[in-house]
């Protein structure tokens, strides 16, 4: 049977998007790891936004959903695999957790990187006269080259499942790199209006963003991966 989603937000079925994005924000602070939640209900709170905020998939969720024609999508099912310990071994090898280091966590945290360390200086240049067309025509290029990268980061995520025995750097991450999506998505809207909150919006995404890659840091050199 299909998850509602609409539940796991607790929201209606109508939600706005800007009523879908407060409760996910809402949620996430309140039942992040960090702060004592727990990771299965973070899990799928992260599940049922990555649905909803896209309009396509939403589209296609609200079918499925409506229906009841269809048992649970596949990008749920991907998560599950990932996280459900009864999918992996009870003992991971070293080399596994060396390998997923390497071809997953290493390019795509410089990815992030390469976002996220430009940003403070684009934003600077930009403040110099955010009306001038040359200004934002490059701030609108490194926001599309940024976009990109973020989703050479996606792919990149679902190529290997998360050993077990890191499963919590994983959704770190996982939950590092959609920061930095959807504060891109916030900037681009800034673009096309001016809307000072979507700026500031953008930039508290990519300080926690930060926040995150930082942790991630400190556990990596705590575990010797």
């Amino acid at each position: 049977m299909t998850k509602n989603f609409y539940e796991e937000l607790g929201i209606k079925q109508n939600a706005t998007k800007h009523e879908i994005q407060s409760a996910y924000r809402s949620l996430v602070k309140k039942h992040h790891p960090d702060a004592g939640g727990e990771k299965e209900r973070f899990l799928a709170i992260q599940i049922a936004w990555e649905t909803l905020k896209d309009t396509i998939k939403k589209e296609k969720y609200d079918r499925k959903f409506f229906s009841s024609s269809t048992s649970f999508n596949s990008f749920n099912e991907n998560w599950e695999e990932k996280f459900n310990s009864k999918k992996h071994n009870s003992s991971i090898k070293d080399k596994e957790v060396g390998t997923w280091i390497k071809e997953i966590y290493t390019p795509i945290n410089r990815l992030i990187s390469q976002i996220i360390k430009p940003l403070n200086n684009e934003i600077k240049e930009l403040s110099a006269d955010p009306y001038d067309d040359q200004l934002m025509k490059n701030f609108c290029i490194y926001i599309n080259l940024s976009q990109k990268k973020i989703e050479k980061a996606d792919k990149i995520y679902h190529k290997k499942l998360v050993p077990k025995s890191i499963s919590s750097l994983g959704l770190d991450l996982y939950h590092c790199f959609s920061q930095v999506k959807d504060a891109l998505s916030e900037l681009d809207r800034y673009t096309q209006g001016y809307v000072d909150d979507y700026l500031f919006d953008g930039k508290e995404m990519i300080k926690e963003a930060k926040r995150i890659q930082s942790k991630m840091a400190v556990e990596k050199k705590n575990k010797n991966f």
